[in-house]
């Protein structure tokens, strides 16, 4: 699906193709929008992988899930949206809780191998799929917000709705980076991810890091599907699954299992997709081709930094 902010923003700037720097402006908003997004899905992905070395392929799944409780409580039961929002972040956090609970804990305790888990995850995801299709159906959904009203900036139109993730999704990634750094699970989380014999052996509450590893990975993908489905405008029961590469592109990029790096990672991709439409590019790549611009900056990155941007030295969460 092509997201709405990108074909909004065409034809909104359309009268201006003599003057190039509105272009800009315009490309490189809608790509903070979108790396902002990809930031916070990126960490979420890149805190499991760190603490339990586990690729989370369902994270796709969690952020369509997001967008459809939030629909359904702002919609259709007419509650707040920002309550909406929330119970959707505690609803993807209780599913993260349960899954630990009765799946992932057991295959820790039988030392299943990252093989063995990444099937799970896989099959994680297939079954949550068809959930979501049944419960929600495959109708295209849009919240109820007003998706036409924007903003004038220096000759670039900025959705209102686009400004509103973006100021959200950077006081998120803000927030996400402080408690990392400063709160006491954080830094258990770093030390465990470093050295789980050494960190277990010392006092840290192995079980607590794990469960506040989900917890954090359960709200940001929660959080990551309602900001998607408002810049898009509208989706549907695909919409995680066609961004699920682009989100562990970010992941790769930044560093596998340094969700620092991936918060850059998460950024630059999305500045990388949207940069490419302008016409200094060929002519401007196509939107339609734009994950094939983040998978060619990815190769190009790691063609002469295999380690990612953060290298060998840099932290593990």
């Amino acid at each position: 699906m092509t997201p709405f902010y990108t074909s909004i923003s065409k034809k909104m700037f359309a009268s201006n193709e003599g003057w190039p720097v509105t272009d800009l402006i315009q490309y490189l908003f809608n790509g903070l929008v979108a790396g902002s997004i990809f930031a916070i899905a990126a960490v979420g992905i890149s805190l499991l992988y760190s603490v339990l070395r586990l690729v989370n392929f369902a994270a796709g799944d969690f952020l369509t899930l997001g967008a459809f409780i939030t629909y359904f409580f702002s919609v259709t039961l007419e509650l707040n949206f920002i309550l909406s929002i929330i119970i959707s972040m505690l609803a993807g956090m209780a599913i993260c809780w349960f899954l630990e609970l009765v799946l992932w804990r057991n295959l820790r305790r039988n030392k299943a191998g990252t093989l063995a888990l990444f099937l799970v995850a896989t099959g994680v995801a297939l079954m949550l799929r068809p959930i979501i299709q049944y419960i929600f159906g495959t109708e295209t959904r849009r919240f109820n917000v007003d998706i036409l009203k924007t903003y004038d900036f220096f000759g670039a139109r900025i959705p209102q709705t686009q400004l509103i993730v973006l100021i959200f999704a950077t006081i998120s990634i803000l927030l996400i980076a402080l408690y990392m750094a400063k709160a006491r699970v954080g830094k258990d989380m770093r030390a465990y991810a470093n050295n789980p014999s050494l960190a277990a052996v010392s006092g840290i509450n192995v079980d607590r890091v794990v469960m506040a590893t989900w917890l954090i990975s359960g709200a940001l993908g929660s959080l990551a599907g309602v900001f998607q489905g408002l810049v898009q405008g509208q989706f549907n029961n695909a919409m995680g699954e066609t961004l699920l590469l682009s989100f562990f592109a970010a992941v790769v990029l930044g560093t596998i299992g340094d969700a620092y790096g991936a918060l850059v990672g998460g950024l630059l991709l999305g500045l990388f997709m949207e940069l490419s439409q302008l016409d200094i590019f060929f002519g401007g790549v196509p939107s339609n081709y734009k994950p094939v611009v983040a998978f060619a900056a990815l190769v190009l990155v790691l063609l002469f930094k295999p380690e990612g941007l953060f290298g060998y030295r840099s932290r593990k969460v």
